[in-house]
């Protein structure tokens, strides 16, 4: 950063470089500042790729509001999506220019097939093989859930991808860095909506002040402020992408108009960057900048699991068990520290004998259990969406896979292999075909109905079997046997519902037992 020697100067303001334009932002401030730096990146050379993508397969992408029920852009939209997808690994976060575009173009590619056979996949089939989809919902607080479920996703052989908003609850205010932001892409220019009160009444404001006679005030148009406020949404997207020195990643722009943009709409680091390409070469661009970087990017795998293990360290801490009050039991227990994926890579312990637990005794009858509703209605989302496809169809599409390492196999059971390295454990799946129809039913009741009509001894039992299972001094085959004396005979299908508060790898094994046992009902 340069270095500025200045006399009188009282109070220096540093602002980020994703504010650019720098001349939007000091009018809307109102300040006379009396100079203005804005400086290039720290780095020397910044390792980031920015490709604006002006034509797709059918013509030029340019994503207007009267041209986003096209299909021909529509679908080359999807295409140059799913271009990057493939050759970017790790995580890649989507950004749309409104949640009703986002909505409208996901439900185009759910149904439209990428070629003309009748047996092609829609490009929505290719992206969910290509990686695991994440869609950023509108509710808040739904948000947890689906962000746990796309870092779950980037640790992942194929990587994950976020379908977000620009100015919504992903775009700014989370930290995305190295493996969860390996491409930003910013479908459309993100322009305000323009029948929005607030959006009439600054351009009737600026049109006013454009209007007068006083020459001695700086002025900005409605317009010039229209499209200001749509790319500073954008840089505020592109930021993403770069999170400190060592990070990289490439920023991909699919829409023509951006071609056409002043440079000092873009950060200033992020200018010499920028390349026009079509859908094909900003592909085989995007596929060389990794390529580049295969090295840091094998170093960033085990680094990530890492800080996510680093994360959930004070989650794999034993607690102690000896609280007065049923509720503090399961205080710090939720949903989301049971299925981090730095859970799912904890070394395992020793198996340990069932053991009585004593309890001091309580009046107490609170209880509170965190409930998986927002897993639950994603799912019911991803199951809604299967729906649609064809049922008959031997593709794995439409199979809902339960996965778990297992040192053998068993007859009857499906056997995955090919794809994986041979010294990996065999995978074994539980798909629609093999699951049955009152396991599936069991494994969609909330988790807050475990614990409704349950004795209050059954409640010390339950949670004091959640937190060892948590603290991972208690194995699941304990966990299985404690579970079954609360809820067997009298609720085999929320016994089997437990299932969906173990880490992934137990969840299966849980499963295949009660299988086994022929729990039904």
């Amino acid at each position: 950063m340069r270095m500025l020697k200045m006399r009188g100067v009282r109070n220096v303001l540093l602002a980020s470089g994703t504010l650019s334009p720098i001349q939007a932002f000091t009018f809307n401030m109102g300040l006379n500042f009396g100079a203005i730096l804005e400086n290039e990146h720290a780095l020397k050379q910044v390792p980031v790729l920015t490709s604006i993508v002006t034509r797709g397969k059918h013509g030029g992408l340019v994503g207007s509001f009267q041209n986003r029920k096209n299909i021909e852009y529509v679908s080359d939209v999807g295409e140059s999506l799913i271009r990057v997808m493939e050759t970017t690994p790790q995580g890649v976060l989507v950004f749309f220019s409104s949640y009703s575009q986002m909505d409208e173009l996901v439900e185009v590619w759910k149904k439209t097939k990428r070629g003309a056979s009748d047996s092609s996949e829609t490009f929505w089939e290719k992206m969910e093989k290509t990686k695991k989809i994440a869609v950023e919902p509108r509710a808040k607080e739904q948000l947890a859930a689906i962000r746990l479920r796309y870092t779950q996703g980037v640790s992942e052989p194929h990587g994950a991808a976020l379908l977000a908003v620009c100015r919504g609850k992903v775009s700014e205010g989370i930290d995305f860095c190295d493996a969860e932001s390996r491409a930003v892409i910013i479908v459309g220019i993100p322009y305000p909506p323009i029948h929005d009160e607030r959006v009439v009444l600054k351009k009737m404001y600026l049109d006013d002040l454009m209007g007068r006679n006083d020459l001695t005030n700086e002025r900005q148009s409605s317009r010039d402020w229209y499209q200001m406020e749509a790319f500073r949404a954008v840089n505020q997207a592109i930021g993403r992408v770069l999170r400190h020195k060592n990070d990289f990643g490439t920023v991909v722009l699919i829409d023509t108009r951006y071609a056409s943009a002043k440079p000092e709409m873009f950060p200033k680091w992020l200018r010499n960057t920028i390349s026009r390409c079509d859908s094909n070469n900003c592909a085989l661009k995007t596929a060389r900048f990794f390529k580049e970087r295969g090295h840091l990017i094998e170093n960033s795998k085990s680094e990530y699991i890492k800080k996510q293990a680093k994360t959930c360290k004070s989650f794999r801490q034993v607690k102690s068990q000896s609280a007065s009050n049923p509720k503090d039991d399961i205080t710090d227990i939720t949903l989301e520290d049971m299925f981090s994926p730095a859970n799912m890579i904890i070394e395992k312990k020793e198996k340990i004998e069932p053991r009585p637990i004593k309890y001091e005794s309580s009046s107490s009858s609170v209880f509170s259990l965190p409930t998986n509703e927002d897993e639950l209605k994603v799912k019911k989302w991803e199951q809604e969406n299967d729906s649609q496809t064809n049922v008959s169809s031997s593709s794995d599409l439409n199979k809902r896979k339960y996965k778990a390492e297992t040192p053998g196999h068993s007859s009857g059971q499906h056997e995955v292999s090919g794809s994986e390295p041979p010294k990996k454990k065999k995978m074994v799946l539980l798909t629609r075909e093999t699951l049955p129809e009152k396991y599936q039913n069991a494994l969609n009741i909330p988790t807050s109905e475990l614990t409704k009509g349950m004795s209050l001894d059954n409640q010390k039992q339950f949670v004091a079997t959640l937190k060892g299972y948590k603290a991972t001094t208690m194995e699941w085959q304990e966990v299985f046997q404690r579970l079954h004396q609360i809820f067997i005979p009298d609720r085999p299908d929320l016994f089997i519902s437990c299932s969906n508060i173990l880490r992934s790898e137990d969840k299966m094994k849980y499963i295949r037992k009660s299988l086994g046992m022929k729990i039904n009902y």
